[in-house]
């Protein structure tokens, strides 16, 4: 059954399932262009390389993930397009601000970092890393303003355009033989192209918001959304930790190949959650932000009926994933990749799991529970982050090292979804965090509840 017809008929109803298929469309064809793309770039480029330029994307992706102070995850919360305005503003400012703090800081100390992590020749590429953050914290806000005005097909336009960059200079660069380096101004390229395209069409459509965007409401919205610095930030980056140490520890544990074979199963099994989960996330989290201001109690509904589609979709492809990796990596990727099959079969189970929970993973921005996001983080950077370490700890192979995270990763996200619900069923009973002004006393927003959207978990 084709995968749109498939969508239509596991998906609730009515505009959610339409939005969710304008996302996935544009998304599945931007990631038809990386998986094409996929055995040409892994004959062009060494696992060693791929595992260096892995050490510098989740670098990158850990910088991103705090690079607003998550300012950016506020941008659906605002009951008036012009706060909101103001909210954007706010986070490409903090952006920049924090994109030169981070050039300044590993200029200076990402040698040692980078030595400890076995990978001393992404050294020189601390410019690219800082622009790549630069460039993701730029977009994630606009998408995040894309998704508050429900222009899902400009999402959909912006995830074709980064696809083709990437792959463009990825392989370009591969021909001729310029090694991680080439991999990593791919990756830099795709995460900035498309922005503008964004940006033009947010104020195309809602120009008379952003011209209304002044150094005070810049600062009132600082105020009243500044829970999100103080809670949700530690949270972001524990978050980003936790996904990106795995990758971090088998680099420095068991060497560049190995995590370039991990890096590259990784990223097969991910692609069902960039592809499905993260588009029915985000427009889950437009519906969920919206019914937390006018029905609080269809978001009960709608978090189990979503959970429910999302299991029926993903239980078969699992399956086919781990039966079929071991059998395709060596012939689709080269004889140098023939190990990162059995590291799909056996990380498939823990992306099953993780695509059932990821896309309401963001209720607890909707319901405000910034401290049960906190102790969510926590809990997936224990285990998580710990799981290679203490298989290399007790002698085991790279392996066996799989095996430890991708049970550790089950646990981690059958909890994550069982954080989500219990926040829905507990957030009636909840009082405002001591010290907030209820929403109406403050001159930036006049709800007290609604969101934003986050990132795959």
């Amino acid at each position: 059954m084709p995968a749109p017809e498939l969508l239509r008929r596991v998906l609730p109803r009515g505009e959610f399932s339409r939005n969710v298929l304008t996302l996935v469309a544009g998304t599945g064809i931007a990631q038809v262009i990386v998986v094409v793309s996929s055995p040409i770039v892994t004959r062009l480029y060494t696992p060693a390389d791929y595992g260096l330029y892995s050490v510098a994307t989740s670098i990158m992706t850990i910088l991103i993930a705090v690079t607003c102070l998550r300012y950016e995850f506020a941008v659906l919360l605002p009951a008036t397009d012009e706060t909101a305005a103001n909210v954007v503003a706010l986070a490409l400012l903090v952006n920049l601000g924090m994109s030169m703090a981070s050039f300044v800081f590993l200029g200076l100390a990402g040698a040692s970092i980078l030595t400890l992590l076995s990978a001393a020749a992404v050294g020189p590429y601390v410019l690219l890393v800082t622009l790549g953050q630069l460039g993701g914290g730029a977009a994630g806000t606009l998408v995040n303003w894309a998704v508050r005005t429900k222009t899902f097909s400009e999402i959909a336009a912006f995830r074709l355009i980064q696809a083709v960059a990437l792959v463009t200079v990825q392989v370009g660069l591969g021909v001729v033989g310029l090694g991680s380096a080439g991999l990593m101004l791919g990756d830099v390229t795709g995460r900035i192209s498309g922005s503008s395209r964004l940006a033009r069409s947010a104020w195309r459509t809602n120009a008379a918001a952003f011209r209304r965007v002044s150094r005070a409401g810049i600062a009132a919205a600082a105020r009243r959304y500044r829970w999100f610095p103080t809670f949700s930030s530690p949270s972001a980056l524990m978050n980003a930790l936790g996904l990106e140490v795995p990758l971090l520890s088998v680099v420095a544990f068991y060497g560049a190949a190995n995590g370039g074979r991990y890096a590259l199963a990784d990223r097969a099994c991910a692609i069902p959650l960039t592809l499905v989960a993260a588009a029915v996330g985000q427009v889950y989290l437009a519906e969920v932000a919206r019914n937390a201001r006018d029905q609080p109690a269809a978001v009960r509904g709608l978090f189990l009926r979503t959970t429910r589609s999302l299991a029926r979709m993903a239980i078969g492809p699992a399956i086919l994933l781990a039966a079929l990796g071991p059998l395709l990596a060596g012939p689709v990727f080269g004889p140098n990749w023939s190990e990162t099959g059995l590291f799909v079969a056996i990380l498939a189970p823990m992306y099953f799991v993780a695509f059932v929970t990821a896309a309401t993973g963001d209720t607890l921005y909707v319901v405000e529970r910034l401290d049960l996001q906190l102790v969510r983080e926590v809990v997936r950077l224990v285990l998580l982050g710990g799981a290679v370490p203490l298989a290399a700890a007790s002698g085991l192979s790279a392996t066996g090292a799989i095996v430890l995270l991708s049970a550790a990763g089950c646990l981690n996200y059958s909890l994550y979804g069982l954080i989500s619900w219990y926040a829905i069923v507990a957030a009636p009973r909840r009082s405002r965090p001591t010290g907030e002004a209820p929403a109406a006393a403050d001159p930036v927003a006049t709800h007290a509840d609604g969101d934003d959207a986050a990132g795959i978990p």
